[in-house]
């Protein structure tokens, strides 16, 4: 029995940033302009530099805000005035500038993920897709049709709809809530194992888990874990 023959799905939710979307190269192309409109260099010996500081608090922050932990606005707050604070730099104002403006240009960039709109033309005529996402409101549509991949999709899911993250379970039942989706037709695509991949378990969804870069030492085993996006052709 071949893969495809031992579960028939109806619908996938799937991650937008890097996942689909190429958030990481969008993020670094918005915070190079800003760096540079504001003048970073007078703090910092390089963007890289910049990058360095910022980065590894930014994930650690995106971890206690999908914990519930801490607000949208705690998240830009602190991530943004984070890098000049380490620098000896106490300016929020100037902090808050770079957010603005970075947060305002991220949309307009367009990156994929290698393979991503195969997949998608390849998925769309079979299945109904939702995007279930983290990710602001305010930012994730105009992404999507900067990037021409809105239209794959039916629905937009937001943890900012309700005010729960993933990996909380109580996201992705409502998510299969208002998409009128079964638990047992449905499965998750994600490149966070922690949110994507462990919350789709904890709701006791499947999961196909996009691990481009190979990462190890996960809690459990996900139901599928691909390399490429165009594997998942082999599992739907």
């Amino acid at each position: 029995m071949t893969t495809k023959e031992m579960k028939r799905y109806r619908n996938l939710f799937i991650d937008l940033d890097d996942t689909i979307y190429d958030f990481s190269a969008a993020a670094r192309e918005s915070f190079r302009e800003t760096y540079e409109l504001l003048q970073y260099g007078r703090f910092f010996d390089s963007f890289e530099h910049y990058l360095s500081i910022y980065e590894p608090y930014n994930l650690e922050l995106w971890r206690i805000y999908g914990e519930g932990k801490i607000t949208k606005e705690e998240l830009n707050r602190r991530r943004y005035s984070h890098p000049l604070n380490a620098v000896g730099v106490d300016d929020q104002a100037l902090a808050d500038t770079f957010c603005r403006e970075a947060l305002s240009r991220i949309p307009t960039k367009g990156p994929l993920m290698p393979g991503a709109i195969e997949l998608l033309e390849y998925l769309r005529p079979k299945y109904r897709m939702f995007i279930l996402s983290n990710g602001f409101k305010e930012l994730q549509s105009h992404k999507m049709r900067t990037a021409g991949i809105d239209i794959y999709f039916d629905r937009l899911v937001l943890s900012d709809d309700i005010g729960v993250n993933k990996p909380n379970p109580r996201l992705y039942e409502h998510a299969l809530q208002v998409t009128d989706s079964k638990l047992e037709e449905s499965i998750m695509i994600g490149d966070m194992f922690d949110t994507d991949i462990a919350g789709a378990a904890n709701a006791g969804m499947d999961q196909i888990y996009y691990n481009p870069k190979r990462k190890s030492g996960h809690a459990f085993t996900p139901t599928y874990e691909v390399h490429h996006l165009l594997e998942i052709k082999e599992i739907l």
